[in-house]
C-alpha cells in the first residue's frame, strides 16, 4: 500500500475549464491536493490567482499565496470547501489508480490529510472523508445527446435524476462535440469528472463504447423517433448498465442547466 503521506503530494490534472476571452479550454496540473484546495478559493472568479497558486513550487508557497489574498476568496468558500476537497480527492483517485484510494481505509488517510492541509478542524476532515467514502461507491454517469437536446430539458431532467444521489461522477469525452454546457454545470457543483479519450479525438462509435464501458449508468437524450444512439443503448444492455432514455420533442425552451441547483 502507498504511504498516505505520499498520496496527497501526488500531482494530478484538473478539469477542462474555459479561459478568459473565449480562448480554448485547458487543464491545469496541480502538484498536490493542497494546490487544488488553495487554488479553488479563487475559482472561477479570479483565474489569475488560481493559476498563480497552481504554479507555486511547494505547498507552503501555495498556502501562503492564498492566505495573503483572503479578501479575494470566493464568498461562499465556507460552504463549498467540503465539495472542493472531495472533488480533488476523486480526481486524484480516478487518475492515479496506483495509489489505491478506492480501497484505502479512511483511518489511514485522516492523519495524513490533516497534516497535508494544515490548520483545518478535525470535524472538517471527518466530514470530508465520510463524503469521500460515499463517492467511492457512487454511480458513474455517462450522458449522450445532451449537446443537441434543449437546455431546459437537459437541466430539468438531469437535476431530477441526480438529486437523490449523495454523490456521482460524470463520465464524458473532451472533444469539440462534448456537451460542454452539461459538463460546466457539473463542475459548478464540484461533481468529479472522468474523461475518456483525447481532446483531439473525433466523435465515433468506438469512443462511445469506451464511455459506456467506463460508466455504471448511461443517460441518453434523444429526439422522438430518432435512432441516433441505438448503438449506445444496445452496448449498454450488453454490459448490463443502468439505462435511462429521455425523449424530447423538436421544440424546446431556452433554459440552461446552469440555472438549476442541486441539493
Amino acid at each position: 500500500m502507498v504511504d498516505p503521506q505520499e498520496i496527497f503530494a501526488t500531482s494530478f490534472l484538473g478539469p477542462w475549464v474555459p479561459q478568459a476571452k473565449d480562448g480554448p479550454r485547458r487543464r491545469h496540473v496541480y502538484l498536490s491536493l493542497a494546490h487544488w484546495y488553495e487554488a479553488a478559493k479563487f475559482m472561477p472568479h479570479a483565474p489569475a490567482h488560481r493559476d498563480a497558486v497552481a504554479f507555486c513550487p511547494t505547498v507552503a508557497e501555495a498556502r501562503k499565496y492564498a492566505r495573503l489574498r483572503e479578501p479575494e476568496w470566493r464568498s461562499d468558500w465556507q460552504m463549498t470547501r467540503h465539495s472542493v476537497l472531495i472533488a480533488g480527492l476523486a480526481m486524484l483517485t480516478l487518475q492515479r489508480p496506483e495509489l489505491e484510494l478506492q480501497k484505502v481505509p479512511l483511518d489511514g488517510l485522516k492523519g495524513a490529510l490533516s497534516g497535508h492541509l494544515k490548520k483545518v478542524p478535525e470535524r472538517f476532515v471527518d466530514a470530508c472523508l465520510g463524503r469521500f467514502d460515499q463517492w467511492r461507491t457512487a454511480p458513474r454517469i455517462a450522458v449522450f445527446g445532451a449537446e443537441a437536446a434543449p437546455n431546459d430539458v437537459v437541466g430539468t431532467r438531469m437535476a431530477k435524476l441526480v438529486a437523490p444521489m449523495p454523490s456521482w461522477t460524470l463520465i464524458t469525452t473532451s472533444h469539440r462535440r462534448t456537451p460542454w454546457t452539461l459538463h460546466d454545470w457539473a463542475l459548478s457543483h464540484y461533481v468529479p469528472v472522468q474523461y475518456v479519450g483525447q481532446a483531439d479525438a473525433r466523435a465515433s462509435r468506438p469512443l462511445a463504447r469506451q464511455v459506456v464501458e467506463a460508466a455504471d449508468h448511461v443517460i441518453v437524450f434523444e429526439q422522438r423517433r430518432d435512432k441516433r444512439f441505438d448503438h449506445v443503448i444496445q452496448h449498454g444492455k450488453e454490459l448490463k448498465r443502468k439505462l435511462t432514455l429521455e425523449l424530447y420533442d423538436a421544440a424546446g425552451g431556452a433554459g440552461s442547466p446552469g440555472q438549476l441547483t442541486l441539493a
